[in-house]
C-alpha cells in the first residue's frame, strides 16, 4: 500500500464519510453485484450524490479502515514525535535546573535555619531537611502584627547574607515549562505511537502488491522494505525507541529528583514544578514588595530631611530679620 498525500485533518474527514454497516448493506441493495459489467456498476454510482459515490467507491476497498489509520499515522508523525521529545527534553532540563541550583540550595538551608528557628526558639534542635510543600506556608506565618510573614523574614535573611540568591529565577527558565507537562499524557502518546507503527506493519503485510518478490519466506524487513510505508514503518519503529529511552530517562531523572528532595515518590512532575514555581513567584513578589517599602521609606526620609533643612533655613532667615540694628552715637 502506497501512501496518499494528505494531511491529518483531511483524512480525518474522509474516514468519518466511509460507510457504516446499514449505509453499506443500504448502497449494496441499490447498486449491480458486483460481478455485473463496469459501465452498468459506474452508471449506478454516478446518479448517486457526491457523498453516496464516496461511499460506494470505499464498498469493495479490503482493510479500509486500517489503510486510513495507517495513513493517518504517518500524516501525523512527526508532530508526535516533536510532541513527546519537546516534553522529555522539558523535564529534563528542569530536572536538572532544580537539582544543579546552588541557588536555591542555599535558598532551602536559608529556609530550614529560620524554620528551625520559629519554631525551637533559637535551640539546637530542629529539623535537618525541609519539605517544598512547606515553603509555601511560609506566607501564611505571621507575626503579632499580622502583616508581616516568615517569608518576608526569609527574604529580609537573603538581602542581607547573599542577594545572588535574589536571582533565582535565572536559574529555572526551564522549570517554568516543565508544570504543564504531563507525564502520563506523554506516555500515552507514545504507547499511541507504538501501537500505530504496528497497524501500519499489518496493513503492509496484508496488501502486498501483486508483483512483490517478497513471499511467505521472506524476513519481516524484506517484506517491508518492498513498500514505501513498509520503509516508514521501519524508520518510524527506530525512532519511537529513541523517544522510549528519552522518556525513560527523564522518568528516571525525576525519581531521582523527588528522592532528593526526599518527596512522595508518587509526586507527579506538575505537582512537583508547580510548588516549586508557586514558591519562586511568592519569593520574588515578596522580594518586590519589600523592596518598594524600602524605597518609599527612603522617599519619606528624604522628603523629611529636606522639610527639616527648610525649618532651619527659615529659622534662620527670621532670625536675621529680628535681630535689631545698633543706632550709630551722635
Amino acid at each position: 500500500m502506497e501512501c496518499m498525500e494528505a494531511e491529518g485533518n483531511e483524512l480525518r474527514g474522509m474516514m468519518q464519510l466511509l460507510p457504516t454497516k446499514d449505509e453499506s448493506l443500504a448502497l449494496r441493495s441499490y447498486l449491480p453485484p458486483p460481478d455485473a459489467p463496469a459501465q452498468e456498476i459506474d452508471e449506478s454510482i454516478a446518479k448517486l450524490g457526491e457523498c453516496e459515490q464516496y461511499m460506494a467507491v470505499m464498498l469493495d476497498v479490503p482493510d479500509v479502515k486500517d489503510k486510513f489509520q495507517a495513513m493517518l499515522f504517518r500524516a501525523e508523525y512527526e508532530t508526535h514525535a516533536d510532541s513527546i521529545r519537546e516534553g522529555t527534553e522539558t523535564l529534563n532540563q528542569a530536572c536538572d535546573a532544580v537539582k544543579n541550583s546552588e541557588r536555591f540550595r542555599k535558598l532551602l538551608l536559608y529556609a530550614l535555619k529560620l524554620g528551625n528557628a520559629l519554631n525551637t526558639g533559637g535551640s539546637n534542635e530542629g529539623v535537618s531537611a525541609i519539605t517544598l510543600d512547606s515553603l509555601l506556608k511560609l506566607a501564611e506565618a505571621k507575626a503579632f502584627d499580622k502583616q508581616t510573614s516568615a517569608l518576608h523574614y526569609l527574604v529580609s535573611i537573603v538581602q542581607k547574607n547573599d542577594e545572588d540568591v535574589l536571582n533565582l529565577s535565572e536559574d529555572f527558565v526551564p522549570v517554568k515549562a516543565a508544570e504543564r507537562v504531563a507525564m502520563d499524557m506523554l506516555a500515552s502518546q507514545l504507547k499511541e505511537m507504538q501501537s500505530g507503527v504496528r497497524v501500519v506493519k499489518d496493513v503492509v503485510r496484508r496488501n502486498l502488491p501483486a508483483d512483490t518478490p517478497c513471499d511467505e519466506s521472506s524476513s519481516e524487513e524484506e517484506i517491508l522494505n518492498s513498500t514505501s510505508m513498509g520503509k516508514f514503518s521501519i524508520s518510524a519503529t527506530s525512532k519511537i525507541q529513541s523517544l522510549a529511552d528519552e522518556f525513560d530517562e527523564a522518568k528516571v531523572n525525576f525519581s531521582n529528583l523527588l528522592q532528593f528532595f526526599g518527596e512522595d515518590h508518587t509526586m507527579s512532575p506538575e505537582a512537583f514544578f508547580c510548588t516549586i514555581n508557586t514558591f519562586v513567584s511568592m519569593f520574588e513578589n515578596t522580594h518586590k514588595e519589600l523592596k518598594r517599602k524600602e524605597e518609599a521609606k527612603e522617599r519619606r526620609k528624604r522628603i523629611e530631611e529636606k522639610r527639616k533643612t527648610r525649618e532651619e533655613e527659615k529659622k534662620k532667615t527670621a532670625a536675621k530679620v529680628s535681630k535689631p540694628k545698633l543706632r550709630a552715637a551722635v
